[in-house]
């Protein structure tokens, strides 16, 4: 009908959602098929129908034959491996949803209106993967599929792979009903010379040839899907409660839609949740791949964002539309009315679980680029929630010994998301936050403040040993640092820190206590024992 894509002609809708000039058509409608197809073999009930067969259905209703008409076609629909139909037709919205969606089209590209009253149609998640990426990379695309099998166990899962060597994943992948795309494309090596290209001081992308590679793959997404649409997920992304395709409303985006950035302005930005209309991607393939390749000299973008995520915005900027915050909300973001709301998807963008936990350590520091969202996060109550959804699915213990090397750091990791999986308080309570946050600061503190107070024991002990006058030259720094450090606990207002600053206050008169001892140690005489 008239609902089809603008700019398009009819026959041309029907090649992007998988038509070929080899395929027969079997075509539904109460007209003659439109002269567009005719160079295809089309078979239909009122062309191919045999007159013995039309004679037993009049003898079955006299008058109309149109509903019963539509029966067979709907039946012979339903044994046909590809479909495509028009979203607002109800025989073409069954049909989609008796397929849930595998190879069904809809070529006006919009929503299905019957979405409304039968909330049963699943957007399919799609994730890429390179055995060439950082290892650390494995546990977190584990873990983003483990969140969407928790709360939406039959909902289809793809993954446009690369690689051969690790089969023990792929044995994973299939046994949590992942369908598996071998990915081996022919322009990877022009991505790699666009990589070496690229200015490293402007993204950390450009510094690792795996994890590079891995951010483009996302371009051969409509050529491995069979979906009218598909929602492409970075594997640091974590799904907190089901969606279907409902949830995108019904102005869906007719190309791709993506949501904002770091800043909260309600501009398309971010690459790391995209819904993309695969025939649309299908159609403009060619088109955008040569423009990716255009800039391999220069491996940057008019819309100043690195690798893929330039791409996308430059190339697709008359077809891109927003996407809701709830479906790519940053953990570090904070409420922005009294209510905060439980979004679709937590993205953990820049800083990933294992920094805000290295970020407690007194060893670790975040990176220029990160230190802000160190800072920022744990201060919003989506942190607290965001790392509890996160242990609530990930391996702990693989977790930990893949982001951490030492043994102590190890366990803490482990401590920590074992602490917040099991914690039943309420993390989008400001009150609960706000005290959470506190402790992570003082649990930092206090670990700097007994490492150095070991350190500088021993170095007071050395000096002790070598001459009274260096050490009374330490103890004096140590009285001065300790003044330092009161003047600033006692100025805080949390209750942890007060109660570390308690602490303080106590071995200090201890020491105060036990330093008469140092310059006026009497030796004691030898106790002599009779039997």
């Amino acid at each position: 009908n008239c609902l089809g894509v603008p700019g398009q002609s009819f026959v041309r809708s029907l090649q992007n959602r998988g038509l070929t000039d080899s395929k027969i058509i079997y075509y539904c409608g109460d007209h003659d098929p439109p002269p567009g197809l005719s160079s295809h073999k089309v078979v239909s009930w009122r062309t191919d129908m045999s007159d013995e067969n039309k004679k037993a259905l009049n003898k079955m209703k006299r008058g109309d034959l149109r509903d019963l008409y539509a029966l067979v076609d709907f039946q012979v629909c339903g044994s046909i491996d590809h479909f495509i139909g028009n979203s607002v037709s109800t025989f073409s919205a069954l049909q989609i949803a008796f397929r849930e969606g595998d190879k069904s089209f809809w070529y006006n590209s919009h929503s299905i209106p019957l979405q409304i009253f039968w909330n049963i149609y699943q957007i399919p998640i799609v994730y890429t993967f390179t055995e060439l990426s950082e290892q650390a990379g494995i546990h977190l695309l584990k873990t983003s599929i483990k969140s969407v099998r928790k709360h939406m166990p039959n909902n289809k899962i793809h993954i446009l792979y690369h690689g051969t060597s690790n089969e023990r994943l792929r044995s994973w992948l299939t046994d949590h009903e992942v369908i598996i795309h071998k990915h081996d494309p022919e322009w990877k090596d022009d991505i790699e010379i666009m990589r070496q290209n690229g200015a490293m001081e402007s993204s950390h992308l450009f510094s690792h040839p795996g994890n590079y590679f891995g951010t483009w793959q996302r371009i051969d997404i409509g050529n491995e899907i069979d979906y009218e649409y598909c929602l492409l997920l970075d594997s640091d992304t974590i799904v907190t409660k089901p969606f279907t395709l409902n949830d995108f409303g019904l102005e869906i985006t007719s190309g791709i839609a993506m949501s904002t950035e770091q800043k909260r302005d309600g501009k398309p930005a971010n690459a790391g949740v995209t819904l993309m209309n695969v025939p649309m991607l299908r159609e403009t393939y060619n088109d955008f791949k040569a423009f990716i390749l255009e800039h391999v000299d220069t491996a940057t973008f008019d819309s100043f964002s690195p690798s893929d995520q330039g791409a996308y915005l430059d190339f697709y900027r008359h077809n891109l539309d927003f996407l809701s915050e709830d479906f790519n909300f940053k953990p570090y973001w904070m409420p922005d009315d009294s209510q905060p709301r439980i979004p679709f998807i937590i993205h953990f963008h820049g800083v990933k679980p294992h920094i805000y936990i290295s970020n407690m350590m007194p060893d670790f520091t975040c990176t220029n680029a990160t230190k802000r969202i160190c800072e920022v996060g744990p201060r919003s109550p989506y942190y607290c929630y965001s790392m509890h959804e996160f242990s609530s699915v990930v391996d702990l213990n693989s977790y930990c010994r893949a982001s951490f090397k030492k043994s102590n750091q190890i366990g803490f990791c482990e401590k920590h998301l074992t602490n917040i999986a099991t914690t039943n308080n309420n993390c989008l309570d400001p009150v609960s936050v706000a005290f959470a946050y506190y402790r992570q600061v003082a649990i930092r503190e206090w670990a700097v403040i007994k490492r150095k107070t070991r350190k500088t024991w021993a170095i007071i002990k050395r000096k002790i040993r070598k001459g009274w006058k260096s050490g009374i030259i330490v103890l004096i720094g140590i009285i001065c640092f300790a003044a330092v450090f009161e003047k600033r606990a006692h100025k805080s207002k949390s209750p942890v820190v007060q109660r570390h600053y308690q602490r303080w206050l106590v071995i200090k008169m201890r020491v105060l206590h036990f330093l008469p001892s140092l310059f006026h140690s009497p030796r004691r005489k030898p106790l002599h024992h009779s039997n």
